[in-house]
């Protein structure tokens, strides 16, 4: 079946909903061509220890067996999937993860609450007109609400623990309702967002909100006259809760304008909207039709006509952490140059590989910042726990093993996140650029450094004996590394020398 190379998709498994949009770029603007949303209500399976139940498995398993037949006009490299809140959480996440890329044939990305509220920001920012004005974007989720400050660009980015499915379960068990839960509910959520009212005081001249509780809320303020389309305000709020407060059971909701879908998990999501209202001294709110997965597929676009976050939050930290950009470019240019050598073996994709090895060169004195003994484990932790915008938790921490094997014996991850494995040619090609350029020289005969793999585990090292001659230092490093390489994870490094 022929592709459609100009369409790009987004999937969001998110708490609440698993949301499928497909869109081609016109004039930087998405040309909506398939969207599909299914209820799933993930975060309604996990249990008190936070393992996801196999019900609630199989009902996104039976959702992405539907989504994937979608997904065969788009090309792969094109398709990005992305996990938030309740995969986050969920213990057994990489037992349900590598069944549904079993189903989609696409991997999944899980990604912090900050790279969330990010994303969210991206796509709200480019459904509205380009102004001066500073916005306050509020986003809530089934698992989690993301609030974001900024203008042409995010500012201050949180996420917070409270969303529409899990403040219902947690406040309205089995659909039951009264004033004194929803009170509850509603103090839970002002105790959550209080310590971050103060920063975010000053910082914005509107308020907009995105996503199916916030659009849920002012439809019915629409259809009920209260507000205008795409509107929220107090009064409305107030006049939804005594509407609410009628009903002792999410089964009586009769709320004009709100959908029967939407009913059992309306009341814990209404809540933390209402008390957002009220901590952060919201007087209006406008309502976005963009949010997580149009930020998605704009960023997704962005990687492929040179607008690459990820980019650009490494130069943030080469400037945040002075380190040595001239020595981290040198180490990323020699890997380059030497990567199509051993690209045949590599279980990495290559494209990917490149990005990861040219970071990785770029970043590894990272942690000289902290202390200069065992810098590459300060580099590595930072870039596991740091908000790294652009980056999910999958590539931060193939990025951290990287840096965490450049120097020193070479360890594989104890416990490592599903769906990153060491790919040792890789750490070896980094190795070995370190080690050619412990000295820091800035000229190389790298052209008469030869390396090629004929194996999984293999690299061959091919220079002139002259050179090895003049080097012995190197030469001993060399050595050293081969025989260190081996004993620790089996790389076999073999080094020939010619006239």
């Amino acid at each position: 079946m022929s592709q459609n190379t100009e369409s790009y998709a987004a999937l969001d498994l998110g708490s609440n909903s698993f949301h499928l949009l497909i869109a081609s770029f016109k004039d930087n603007k998405l040309k909506i061509i398939d969207r599909h949303k299914d209820m799933v209500r993930l975060a309604a399976g996990l249990d008190e220890n936070d393992f996801l139940s196999e019900d609630a498995q199989q009902r996104a398993l039976d959702s992405l067996a539907k989504i994937a037949n979608r997904l065969t006009d788009v090309p792969r490299k094109q398709i990005r999937v992305v996990g938030t809140n309740t995969l986050r959480a969920a213990e057994n996440a990489g037992e349900f993860m590598r069944k549904a890329e079993a189903v989609l044939g696409v991997p999944i990305n899980i990604i912090s609450g900050t790279e969330e509220a990010r994303l969210v920001y991206l796509g709200v920012a480019n459904d509205l007109a380009p102004d001066n004005r500073t916005r306050l974007v509020v986003d809530i989720g089934g698992g989690s609400t993301e609030l974001v400050t900024g203008d042409h660009h995010p500012k201050l980015l949180e996420s917070l623990p409270m969303g529409c499915v899990s403040f219902s379960m947690r406040f309205f068990p089995n659909g039951s309702i009264n004033e004194k839960q929803f009170n509850k509910a509603v103090s839970a959520a002002r105790q959550l967002v209080s310590p971050y009212v103060e920063q975010f005081q000053d910082q914005w001249q509107e308020a907009v909100g995105s996503s199916g509780t916030i659009r849920s809320i002012a439809n019915i303020l629409s259809e009920q006259g209260l507000c205008d389309v795409g509107h929220i305000t107090p009064d409305g709020l107030k006049a939804i809760k005594s509407q609410i407060l009628q009903a002792s059971h999410t089964s009586e909701l009769k709320i004009q304008g709100l959908s029967d879908d939407r009913r059992d998990v309306f009341p814990g999501g209404f809540a933390v909207l209402y008390a957002l209202f009220k901590e952060m001294n919201i007087p209006d709110m406008h309502v976005s039709t963009y949010a997580v997965r149009e930020g998605i597929l704009y960023d997704l676009a962005g990687r492929f006509f040179h607008r690459d976050k990820r980019e650009e939050t490494v130069r943030q930290l080469i400037s945040q952490y002075r380190i040595d950009e001239n020595q981290g470019n040198r180490v990323a240019e020699l890997c380059t140059r030497w990567l199509p050598g051993i690209a045949e073996h590599l279980s990495t994709p290559v494209e990917e590989a490149e990005n990861l090895l040219r970071w990785a060169a770029q970043l590894h004195e990272l942690g000289l910042a902290i202390a200069h003994g065992g810098y590459h484990k300060h580099g590595a932790y930072i870039l596991t726990n740091a908000d790294l915008p652009g980056f999910s938790r999958q590539e931060q921490a193939r990025l951290s093993l990287l840096v965490l094997n450049h120097r020193r014996k070479p360890k594989s991850p104890d416990n490592g996140t599903y769906g990153v494995s060491p790919d040792w040619l890789l750490v070896g090609l980094l190795r070995l650029a370190c080690i050619f350029l412990r000295r820091r020289q800035t000229s190389l005969p790298s052209e008469e450094i030869n390396i090629n793999s004929s194996g999984a585990n293999q690299i061959e090292i091919s220079l002139p004996q002259s050179w090895l001659d003049e080097n012995p230092l190197t030469a001993a490093d060399l050595e050293e590394e081969a025989a260190l390489a081996q004993k620790s994870v089996g790389l076999q490094l073999e080094i020939s020398a010619r006239d």
